[in-house]
């Protein structure tokens, strides 16, 4: 009798911790894995807001987040999609022209390397160059092991941006903390 109980026991432990891990492998699949940056439109001042996604790239969750060039790619990539329709109503929008395509990406020694297509230089004002500038830096730069992004426009490195002259760093050292306003 004692023999049957544990076995009963063992068995319901077993089936117990069947379904953990089956709950923790659907809810990990469920996690974003990438960090976008889009943007706030206040009274007086624009400001980023990061915004979670699972687009199916970067592993498990954004405890897993880590520099690849497909997660990088398709975190500029949804930048360029622009908000969801929920997001969308909440305020936020994307200054990246609809346009642009992403010609590359590459990592390497701490550097995202990221080239775009010549669209992205179109239309805007300092505000709308300002922001797509930080929207692509600072998605570029969230995943862990990023020290530097560098911006290629037509592989060539963009120094400056718009009729402005907005000078761009390069290469352009990933912020430490907190996300600019202008």
């Amino acid at each position: 009798m004692r023999t049957v109980v544990l076995r009963v026991a063992a068995l319901a432990l077993l089936l117990l911790l069947a379904l953990v891990a089956t709950i923790a492998v659907r809810t990990l699949n469920r996690l974003p894995d990438v960090t976008l940056y889009l943007i706030r439109s206040e009274p007086t001042h624009f400001e980023l807001e990061p915004i979670h996604r699972r687009l199916g790239v970067g592993g498990p969750g954004l405890a897993a987040e880590r520099v690849t060039e497909a997660t990088v790619r398709s975190a500029i990539e949804a930048l360029i999609a622009g908000p969801t329709p929920e997001e969308a109503q909440r305020g936020l929008v994307s200054e990246v022209p609809p346009a642009t395509e992403v010609r590359s990406v590459r990592f390497e020694d701490g550097l995202v390397t990221v080239d775009l297509s010549a669209d992205f230089e179109v239309g805007g004002g300092t505000a709308s160059m300002l922001g797509r500038l930080h929207q692509v830096h600072f998605t570029a730069a969230r995943p862990r092991g990023v020290e530097a992004v560098r911006l290629l426009v037509e592989g060539t490195p963009l120094t400056a941006l718009g009729g402005e002259g907005i000078m761009v760093p390069q290469p352009w050292v990933a912020p430490e903390n907190g996300t600019p306003r202008w």
